[in-house]
C-alpha cells in the first residue's frame, strides 16, 4: 500500500470517526486500481499533488466525486452510503440523547442498514408510546407487549380498587374508635387536625373551666323542647350551659355537661340545679327554688275557649271596659242557662237579620241615606225574586209581611233592653211565636224566599237598625245568614271546628262546646278570608307587664271566601288544617302558595289600596286594647309566682272596617319553621324574648329588640 493510500486513509478516518471496521481485501485493491489510474494521469498533476497537501486534498475530493459517479461499484457506493446515514443517525442520536435507551441497540444498529432502519421505526414507535396510551395501543406490533400492558392496568385497578376500600374501612373504624372512646369526638372535618391528645385534652379543660364559670355566675339551663336550637344558641353565646338530663332536678347520677362545639361530654359529680327552665310541660312550682326563671304560668283561663269567655263576662260587669267591641259574643254550652241565652240571641239576630235583608233587597244600606225610587226597587225585587228561584231550584215562596212587622217589635224592645240595662231580658215579648218566626226565616234566608210588600218597610228599619248601630258594636259583623261557629273547649289547631246557621242543630251540641258568632262581614284579601297571629310576652302578673312584638303573620284560606258553602276549607284559616288542603285553582295569583304572609308583606298590600295609614291607626291600637283588657281580666285568677315568664299567642279577625276581633288565645304556642315566613319571625323573636328575659333584668336600658312593653301596672 503505498503512500498515496495511506494519506487517503487518514483522510477518510478524519471524516468518519466512528467507524469501528477496516477495508476489506475487495475495497483494497478497488482503491489500488483507482490509484493505478490515476498514476498514468500527467507527471505534472502528481508532482503538483505531491507537493503540497493542499492538492492532495483536492485530489481526495475529485477522489471522492469519481466515486460517487462510479455506477459500477455497488458495494463501495452502498457502503459510502451507510456511512453518510450513520454519521447523520450518530448525529440524530447525539441531539436527542434522552430518546436513546441503550448503547447495545445502537451497536446492534450499526451492523446492516436493514437493522439500522427497523431500530429506528422502533426507537419511534418507542418515543410514541411514552407519549399517549392511545398511540401505545396503535403501534404495538407483538401479543406479548399487549398483554403485559393489559395485565399492568388491571393491577393498577385493583391497587386503586384495594385502596379505596382500604380507606372506607380505615375510616369505619376511625368512626367506630371515635364513638367509643370520648377522647375524639365526631365533629367537622374542618377540626380534624385537633384530634390529637393534647388538643382534646386542652380542650376538655377548658370545657370544664367554663363549666365552673357558668355554675359560680348562676348560668345553666335545663329544656325538653325537641326543637330548641334558637334557644340554646342564644344561651349559648351569653355564656349559659345547658344541663343534659331526663328532668330538670335529676341527681348528678343522670346529670351531663356536653361542649356544643366539640361533643366532650363531663358527668356531675354533685347536684346542679338549672337556673333557667324552658319546658312545654306543666311544672308543679312548689318544686322550683326562688330564684330558678321558669316559662310556666298557672291557671291561665283566658287561653282555653270556655275559659276566655268566661273571664271577659265576668270582668266586664267590674270595669268599664266593653269586651262586645273586640271579642265575638261567645257561649259555653256546659252551662244550661248560657244554651237559653244563646237560643235568644240567634232570635235576635234573626231578627235583624229581616231588617238588613229588606234594606238590601229595596237598595239601601245603614251607610247610604238615599232612598231609590219605585222603579228601582221593582228592578231589585225582581232580581232578588230570580235568585230565589235559582237558590230554591224551583218557584220562589213569598212570604207574608208579619215576618217584617215581628222583627221590627223584637229589635224595639232589644233596644230598650240595651238603652236600660236594669230592666230584666224581654226580648220574648216581641217574638210570641219563636218557632214560626225561624221557620219563615229559614225560608228567606236559606231557601230564596221573598217578602211581600217589603218597600213599605224600608225606613223603619233603616231608622231602628242605626239605633242599635249605636248600642250593639257587633251589628256590622253579623250579617244576614245568622252563622255561628262552634269550637270543642278542650281542643286546639282547629280540631272539630264547624260553622253552622241552624238552630236546632246547634242546640244538639253537648257540654264540651263552646259557641261563638261567626264574623259574615270579614276583611279579605284578593276575595280570600284570612286571619292574623300575634304574639305577646308576660314577664310578670303584679305588677302586669306586657311586651307586644312587632313582627306577626297572616294564615289564608285555601279557598276563596263565600257563604254559601259552610265548608271548613272556606272558613277556617288555622295553618294545621290549610296545610292538608289543596288550593283553589280560580285563587288570585297574588296570594301565596303556602297560604301565609309576613305582616310587612300585609303593609305592603294595604298601600296598593289606599288604607296604609289603617295599620297603625286601627290595626295595632286595637289589637294592644284587646290584649291589655284580656289579660287585666285574666289575671285575678293565676297562680302568681316570680320569675316566671312566657310566650302567648294571640288570633285576630278583621271586619270590613278594619277592626281587629279577637278570637282566641294560645299559651305555648307553636313556633315551628314550617314555612318561609316562619324562618323569617322565629329566630329573631326567640332572640329578643332572651333580651327581655334575660339581659333587661341586669340592664333596663338594652336593647330589646322587636318587643314592646305596652303595659306596666305601676
Amino acid at each position: 500500500m503505498n503512500t498515496l493510500t495511506k494519506r487517503l486513509w487518514k483522510c477518510i478516518s478524519y471524516c468518519f470517526p466512528f467507524r469501528k471496521k477496516k477495508p476489506n481485501d475487495n475495497a483494497v485493491e478497488e482503491i489500488e486500481i483507482k490509484q493505478e489510474s490515476l498514476e498514468k494521469q500527467p507527471i505534472e498533476a502528481n508532482s503538483e499533488r505531491e507537493t503540497s497537501y493542499e492538492v492532495n486534498s483536492e485530489r481526495e475530493t475529485t477522489i471522492e466525486a469519481n466515486s460517487e459517479r462510479e455506477t459500477s461499484y455497488e458495494a463501495n457506493s452502498e457502503r459510502e452510503t451507510s456511512y453518510e446515514v450513520n454519521s447523520e443517525r450518530e448525529t440524530t442520536i447525539e441531539a436527542n440523547s434522552e430518546r436513546e435507551t441503550s448503547y447495545e441497540v445502537n451497536s446492534e444498529r450499526e451492523t446492516t442498514i436493514e437493522a439500522n432502519s427497523e431500530r429506528e421505526t422502533s426507537y419511534e414507535v418507542n418515543s410514541e408510546r411514552e407519549t399517549t396510551v392511545e398511540a401505545n395501543s396503535e403501534i404495538e406490533t407483538s401479543n406479548e407487549v399487549n398483554s403485559e400492558r393489559e395485565t399492568t392496568v388491571e393491577a393498577k385497578r385493583k391497587r386503586d380498587t384495594t385502596t379505596k376500600a382500604h380507606r372506607k374501612r380505615k375510616a369505619a373504624n376511625k368512626s367506630k374508635s371515635t364513638r367509643k372512646t370520648a377522647k375524639k369526638p365526631n365533629v367537622s372535618p374542618e377540626r380534624d387536625k385537633l384530634y390529637c391528645d393534647e388538643c382534646v385534652s386542652r380542650q376538655k379543660r377548658c370545657f370544664e373551666d367554663q363549666v365552673k364559670t357558668s355554675i359560680a355566675k348562676k348560668k345553666v339551663f335545663w329544656t325538653d323542647f325537641k326543637r330548641s336550637n334558637d334557644f340554646e344558641r342564644g344561651l349559648l353565646s351569653r355564656g349559659w350551659v345547658k344541663k343534659i338530663a331526663p328532668t330538670f332536678n335529676a341527681g348528678p347520677k343522670k346529670t351531663v355537661f356536653r361542649d356544643p362545639t366539640y361533643g366532650h361530654k363531663i358527668i356531675s359529680r354533685y347536684d346542679i340545679q338549672p337556673n333557667l327552665i324552658l319546658t312545654r310541660q306543666r311544672i308543679e312550682l312548689h318544686l322550683l327554688k326562688e330564684d330558678q326563671i321558669t316559662n310556666h304560668f298557672c291557671r291561665v283561663h283566658a287561653t282555653s275557649k270556655s275559659g276566655l269567655c268566661k273571664v271577659l263576662r265576668q270582668w266586664c260587669l267590674s270595669c268599664d271596659a266593653n269586651p262586645h267591641t273586640f271579642f265575638p259574643r261567645c257561649y259555653m254550652f256546659s252551662k244550661i242557662n248560657e244554651k237559653q241565652a244563646f237560643i235568644d240571641d240567634f232570635t235576635m239576630t234573626a231578627a235583624c237579620g229581616i231588617l238588613k235583608w229588606v234594606l238590601r233587597t229595596n237598595g239601601k244600606s245603614l251607610q247610604d241615606e238615599v232612598i231609590p225610587s219605585r222603579k228601582e226597587k221593582e228592578e231589585k225585587t225582581a232580581i232578588c225574586m230570580s235568585d230565589a228561584k235559582i237558590n230554591n231550584h224551583g218557584p220562589a215562596r213569598i212570604v207574608p209581611e208579619d215576618i217584617i212587622v215581628t222583627a221590627l217589635v223584637a229589635c224595639q224592645f232589644h233596644l230598650y233592653d240595651l238603652t236600660h240595662e236594669d230592666e230584666d231580658d224581654i226580648i220574648c215579648a216581641g217574638i210570641v211565636d219563636r218557632k214560626h218566626f225561624i221557620s219563615d226565616y229559614y225560608q228567606v234566608m236559606h231557601h230564596g224566599a221573598h217578602i211581600q210588600n217589603s218597600d213599605k218597610y224600608v225606613d223603619y228599619c233603616h231608622q231602628l237598625l242605626c239605633k242599635l248601630r249605636r248600642v250593639n258594636p257587633q251589628l256590622d259583623i253579623d250579617g244576614e245568614k245568622n252563622i255561628w261557629i262552634s269550637k270543642p273547649r278542650n281542643l286546639s289547631r282547629g280540631r272539630g271546628i264547624r260553622c253552622r246557621n241552624d238552630l236546632k242543630d246547634i242546640c244538639s251540641l253537648g257540654r264540651e262546646w263552646v259557641v261563638e258568632k261567626y264574623i259574615e262581614r270579614p276583611l279579605l284579601v284578593y276575595g280570600t278570608k284570612f286571619d292574623l297571629r300575634q304574639h305577646f310576652l308576660i314577664t310578670d302578673w303584679y305588677p302586669l307587664t306586657i311586651w307586644f312584638y312587632k313582627h306577626s303573620f297572616l294564615r289564608f284560606s285555601s279557598q276563596p271566601f263565600t257563604l254559601e258553602s259552610l265548608d271548613t276549607a272556606t272558613h277556617v284559616c288555622n295553618y294545621a288544617i290549610q296545610k292538608k288542603l289543596k288550593n283553589a285553582p280560580n285563587r288570585h295569583p297574588n296570594l301565596p302558595e303556602e297560604n301565609m304572609w309576613h305582616s310587612d308583606e300585609f303593609k305592603e298590600y294595604l298601600c296598593t289600596i289606599g288604607k296604609e295609614q289603617v295599620w297603625d291607626s286601627i290595626i295595632i291600637p286595637g289589637m294592644k286594647k284587646a290584649l291589655i283588657h284580656t289579660m287585666k281580666a285574666t289575671r285575678e285568677n293565676v297562680k302568681y309566682r316570680k320569675n316566671s315568664f312566657d310566650l302567648f299567642g294571640s288570633d285576630f279577625l278583621f271586619g270590613e272596617n278594619f277592626q281587629p276581633w279577637l278570637l282566641e288565645i294560645q299559651y305555648k304556642p307553636g313556633i315551628t319553621k314550617d314555612t318561609s315566613v316562619m324562618w323569617k319571625i322565629v329566630p329573631p323573636m326567640v332572640e329578643d324574648m332572651l333580651r327581655v328575659v334575660i339581659d333587661y333584668k341586669d340592664d333596663p336600658n338594652c336593647n330589646v329588640g322587636g318587643f314592646e312593653l305596652i303595659y306596666k301596672q305601676f
